[in-house]
């Protein structure tokens, strides 16, 4: 039970990763496009993007002038015979620059989206286009806090039972051992040295607990990471290097927590059936 208690907090830990990593992800890939009219001059475009560029929110503005979007249309419908017959007919490019602005946040969009009505370049603008990426963050958000409080709920189970079992073994420990106990209270043992082999059991299964947690998170970890980097677009997640960076303070807070209650539980099942 310690060992399941243990493997569910390490899967919400993993789960917790690869939800901020998805997060991540998706913010990275914030971005406004905004499109010009064609006669804008180049002063304008250089005018938008240093008010752009100025703002905290914006993290880049990427220009792209009339003729690479001419081009980049072609690539993109380099099959499609109809849209390009039209597009010939035009004789000209109807394309003008383009701003494609990158955010730090999806809660950044609405601060975005009001500046570029600054009246400098407002009327020169043609479209603004952008997804709501705030939305799928919620989701993944909302998602993530259902299989959280799922796992919490699951390890809280777990450590219940854990020390049900660890109060019982104890209290099973001291019957079996009743006759050594009485022989060491008899040649005047002290209280501490007939409770220590109770105690040091515990610390040991609790130390043989996280060990196995070890021995079986990493492995699984090998096995999970590449499919999650796939699932990434071949970017790491960073399961490995997250549990190797923090490994010390998440298994050896794990083991001083688990002392802590194995103590607990084994200290109320001496109270109550050592008498010492």
């Amino acid at each position: 039970m310690l060992l399941l208690t243990l493997l569910t907090v390490n899967t919400l830990l993993v789960m917790n990763v690869i939800t901020e990593r998805a997060i991540d992800l998706v913010e990275d890939r914030i971005e406004v496009s905004v499109y010009f009219q064609d006669y804008t001059e180049d002063t304008t475009i250089t005018s938008a993007v240093a008010y752009l560029r100025s703002l905290a929110q914006v993290r880049d503005v990427q220009t792209i002038s009339a003729d690479e979007a001419y081009e980049q249309f072609l690539e993109r419908h380099e099959g499609d015979e109809d849209i390009l017959a039209s597009l010939e007919e035009l004789g000209e490019n109807p394309f003008g620059p383009t701003l494609v602005i990158k955010a730090y946040s999806a809660e950044d969009f609405e601060i975005i989206i009001d500046a570029l009505d600054n009246p400098q370049f407002a009327d020169e603008i043609r479209e603004k286009d952008f997804s709501n990426y705030e939305e799928v963050i919620d989701r993944i958000r909302e998602t993530t806090d259902r299989v959280r409080g799922f796992g919490i709920a699951l390890s809280a189970i777990f450590l219940f039972f854990a020390i049900l079992i660890v109060f019982n073994t104890v209290r099973i420990g001291i019957f079996i051992h009743r006759e050594e106990i009485g022989i060491m209270r008899l040649v005047g043992a002290s209280n501490w040295f007939i409770k220590a082999p109770f105690l040091l059991e515990m610390i040991f299964l609790s130390l043989m607990s996280v060990g196995l947690a070890v021995g079986i998170m990493y492995p699984v970890l090998a096995i999970i990471e590449p499919r999650f980097n796939l699932y990434f677009g071949g970017q790491s997640v960073g399961l490995i290097q997250y549990f190797s960076e923090n490994g010390l303070l998440i298994f050896g807070g794990q083991f001083l927590i688990l002392v802590l209650i194995t103590l607990f539980s084994t200290s109320l099942a001496m109270r109550k059936f050592l008498k010492v």
